[in-house]
């Protein structure tokens, strides 16, 4: 697992932002489109409702004294068409986010933040936890898929944080309401 985590973690530093570096630069003060939104880009699956929550997954924010910056899990195995409801719980110093989206989509969303650092999210997909609070996603994990989750704070990518989220229906351990 260590070795797939380390090989999706070069693929995206030295590919995506690169490719997605482009994109998105004339977009003046407007949010781009979420991926779950458009036809023909990557099924992400789509928000849900705190009463339809079938599997509940915790997840703690730590930064470290050498700097990183973690998710902890940052692998997850979701079972498809299960709603989830990630409590993200951040003890750290610094304010957090957490974006879910497709590989793609979390790339052109992070090279966003760059051109506009001083615009809020108002993305379905994105929550803000501010240090030492918890706060909660509700996603419907409707598409058998691979997702990336990331704080897309500039330079909190880059110090680790991000995680992989896989939706399959073979792996993921049977849903327990």
């Amino acid at each position: 697992m260590k070795l797939f985590l380390m090989a999706c973690a070069l693929y995206l530093t030295a590919v995506l932002p690169a490719s997605a570096e482009d994109e998105n630069t004339a977009l003046g003060d407007k949010n781009h489109a979420q991926a779950h939104e458009l036809p023909g880009q990557d099924p992400i699956g789509k928000p849900s409702d705190r009463k339809l929550v079938t599997r509940t997954i915790e997840v703690n924010i730590n930064e470290t004294e050498a700097g990183y910056m973690l998710f902890e899990p940052n692998a997850i195995h979701v079972e498809h068409g299960s709603v989830v409801g990630f409590i993200v719980k951040n003890d750290g110093e610094l304010d957090h986010e957490l974006f879910l989206g497709s590989f793609d989509e979390v790339a052109k969303h992070q090279q966003w933040i760059r051109n506009h650092p001083d615009t809020a999210h108002d993305n379905s997909n994105v929550i803000a936890i501010t240090s030492g609070e918890t706060a909660e996603l509700v996603w419907e994990f409707s598409v058998i898929t691979n997702l990336e989750f990331a704080c897309l704070i500039p330079g909190h990518r880059e110090a680790g944080m991000w995680g992989v989220i896989v939706v399959h229906d073979g792996f993921a351990p049977k849903s327990k309401g």
